[in-house]
């Protein structure tokens, strides 16, 4: 016999005190005279016999009584069947699959209400020696420990949806972790139940486990209907925001059900515009329709699209913020055979502000805030000019390299390489005139009206070869005859372009054509320093933000109840936003929220991963399936929904005498009472 509770057996020494007063009877005599006392001793020998067996029987009657009842509390129990094959303990491990698939519909509610229900009537059946482990997907350290029957109550009344997605791989292997974490010895009984829709998502296993002494309860929820609705993603035609300029917005949306969808409503707000549009979605299709609209000021924007569906509401949304900004910040650097086409040509837009200085006499402090930086005309490329644009490119900025007559190689090719760029080769007056234009890359995105061959491109005279080496990562935007790029650029945080001849007369008329104008407002209208649209929250993406942040004033992200310090890596100067590790994913909700400091310096537009949107999901066979190749032996399947229903889930556990101890107990109480009462 075992206890659950043994420290209420302290109380037995409670029992010490009945039988010390019946063992000294501390009742005060009194004296009585009599004549004679020979009848007297004879009545008085017969009532001290019966009194004391009285008193015997109610003592035995009471301390039973009491022993019973402590027993009750401490409660007593056997294991079942052959001791040798039971476990002398038992663990139920419950996986509560908390992901946004659980939104749907099922026979008796939401997939997740159902989830928590059955939880509640494993544990119910539970007996109250059997210990638990309850996770959600959040699969943290805090789930890791073991709880009581009450304890596993609470839990799974906080239970809310997460946006985090776990495989089945995932959660056995968390759970085997924490068994060993804990260390449960093998003669604990371990059974670890399942409770998921069991989505499709990563593939087949690749953890494996030691599953001998664990028994797996995949119980599998399934939805009454697994067609969902939901926007995909969004983005902009051009990716440049100007004051009283059409802005293009490109929505995908997808139906992944089994009839197609007509007239379904999609509202569109976005600062002050607003518009209701109706479209058709072909089953398992998706459409991307675009709209159109102007920004009237400048400033922050901050919009959501959204998608009506019902039941799965988690993608429903989709948030997105920008910003139109005044001007953009170009720096002019001026080599030794600077042209003045290029002031010349920002000189046609208002938004182009811009500044020139001599590249001899440049500091670091002059890139600040600039967004655009014009290398013109210059031989010579130092390491310290290197390491200054270097820095610049990678923290968001745009360059622009216009070599002089009389290059210093080996300086400029020290900087083309390390920014795995084309290098610089010797002059060529052969195969230079141009032969086409890249219109696949996005720089060209919107340039021209049509593609065509028949454009009146420039002749160039001379150019540099362009060395392509293993290293080159750039892409060909203006392509000579002889196969050469004449035109190119790499994208990394910033983007450098780099064009192999010189500006200067000498080498053609390449500056005075219409083509120069259009590169240049290209390259100055794409350099914006700008952050994205949105970010998916636990995805692996840095938000950059420009200003200027302190130690003291960290950056924070507030609205709809949530005031959140993200994690935040300095480089370059720039502080860059991260939202992929799970403590973010709990805290943070898909919205648009404000960034702020001491003041508020932007804003950040969340949304969540798109993984949960597909409700498809894995049948019997390939469930067990996938536990089997993770090493599980002992698997017992359940389903719920449609015609299947749950079985009874058969909770190991030790047969209990605690309501045997009570009844005994008031047994004995009813002797004590007849004894009292009718024994004379």
């Amino acid at each position: 016999m075992k206890f659950l509770y043994p420290q209420f057996l302290w109380a037995l020494l409670v029992l010490i005190i009945p039988i010390v007063i019946h063992l000294f009877n501390f009742k005060r005599y009194k004296t009585l005279y009599f004549s004679s006392l020979f009848f007297v001793k004879h009545v008085d020998q017969k009532t001290k016999s019966t009194k004391s067996l009285k008193h015997l029987l109610v003592l035995l009657s009471r301390l039973l009584a009491f022993i019973f009842l402590v027993l009750a509390f401490a409660q007593p129990y056997f294991s079942n069947g052959d001791s040798s094959k039971q476990s002398s303990e038992s663990l139920v491990s419950i996986y509560i699959d908390n992901s946004f698939s659980m939104q749907a519909n099922g026979s008796e509610g939401e997939l997740l209400s159902e989830a928590r229900e059955n939880a509640r009537n494993i544990i119910e059946k539970a007996s109250l020696d059997t210990r638990f482990l309850i996770a959600t997907n959040d699969l943290s350290g805090s789930e890791e420990r073991i709880l009581t029957k009450i304890e596993a109550f609470e839990k799974i009344d906080k239970i809310k949806f997460s946006a985090l997605t776990r495989t089945i791989d995932d959660v056995v292997q968390w759970q085997v972790n924490g068994y060993e974490k804990n260390q449960l010895t093998d003669n604990v009984s371990i059974q670890s139940v399942l409770l998921s829709d069991f989505q499709k998502l990563n593939g087949a296993s690749v953890s494996k486990i030691n599953g001998e002494n664990i028994t797996f309860l995949p119980i599998k929820l399934n939805a009454e209907n697994k067609a969902n609705i939901f926007i995909d993603s969004l983005w902009f035609s051009s990716p440049i925001h100007k004051i009283n300029t059409k802005n293009e917005l490109n929505i995908r949306i997808v139906n992944k059900g089994e009839s197609d969808k007509v007239n379904t409503e999609v509202l569109i707000s976005i600062g002050q515009f607003k518009k209701t549009i109706f479209v058709d979605i072909p089953n398992n299709q998706s459409i991307t329709t675009k709209i159109g609209y102007m920004d009237k000021s400048m400033g922050t924007k901050t919009g959501k699209v959204q998608v009506v569906d019902n039941p799965v509401f988690f993608d429903d949304s989709y948030y997105l913020s920008y910003e139109v900004k005044k001007n953009i910040n170009v720096l002019i650097l001026d080599g030794e055979d600077a042209v003045p086409n290029s002031a010349m040509v920002l000189d046609l837009d208002n938004y182009f502000n811009y500044s020139s200085k001599k590249i001899t006499a440049i500091t670091k402090n002059d890139f600040e805030e600039k967004d655009f930086v014009i290398i013109n005309g210059a031989n010579e490329m130092t390491n310290g000019m290197t390491n200054y644009l270097t820095d610049f490119i990678s923290t968001g900025g745009s360059v622009a390299l216009f070599p002089g007559k009389n290059p210093n190689i080996s300086g400029w090719n020290a900087f083309l390489q390390i920014n795995e760029l084309p290098l610089l080769g010797k002059r060529i007056s052969t195969g230079t005139k141009i032969k086409n234009l890249n219109y696949d890359d996005p720089f060209f995105s919107g340039v021209f009206d049509s593609r065509t061959k028949k454009l009146n491109l420039p002749s160039v005279a001379t150019v540099y070869q362009a060395i392509v080496t293993n290293q080159s990562m750039a892409n060909s935007l203006i392509e000579l005859q002889n196969g050469l790029p004449l035109f190119a650029k790499v994208q990394k945080n910033g983007s450098a372009y780099v064009f192999y001849s010189s500006l200067h007369e000498d080498f053609g008329a390449f500056a005075k054509d219409a083509l120069f104008s259009t590169i240049t407002l290209r390259m100055a209208e794409l350099s914006q320093r700008k952050q994205p649209e949105y970010i998916v929250i636990g995805e692996d993406s840095r938000y950059p933000v420009y200003e200027k942040i302190s130690k003291e004033n960290p950056i924070h992200i507030v609205g709809e109840g949530v005031d959140f310090i993200p994690q935040t890596t300095a480089m370059s100067g720039i502080n860059y936003i991260s939202l992929k590790d799970a403590n973010n994913i709990q805290q943070l909700k898909a919205n648009n929220f404000e960034l702020k400091t001491d003041k508020i310096i932007g804003a950040i537009s969340l949304n969540y991963n798109r993984k949960e949107s597909d409700l498809k999901t894995n049948n019997e066979e390939e469930i067990i399936a996938q536990l089997k190749n993770m090493g599980a032996e002992n698997i017992e399947f359940n389903e719920i929904g449609g015609d299947s229903q749950l079985s009874t889930i058969d909770i190991q556990k030790p047969f209990s005498y605690w309501k045997i101890f009570i009844i005994l107990t008031l047994i004995f109480v009813a002797i004590e009472m007849l004894l009292i009462r009718f024994l004379n």
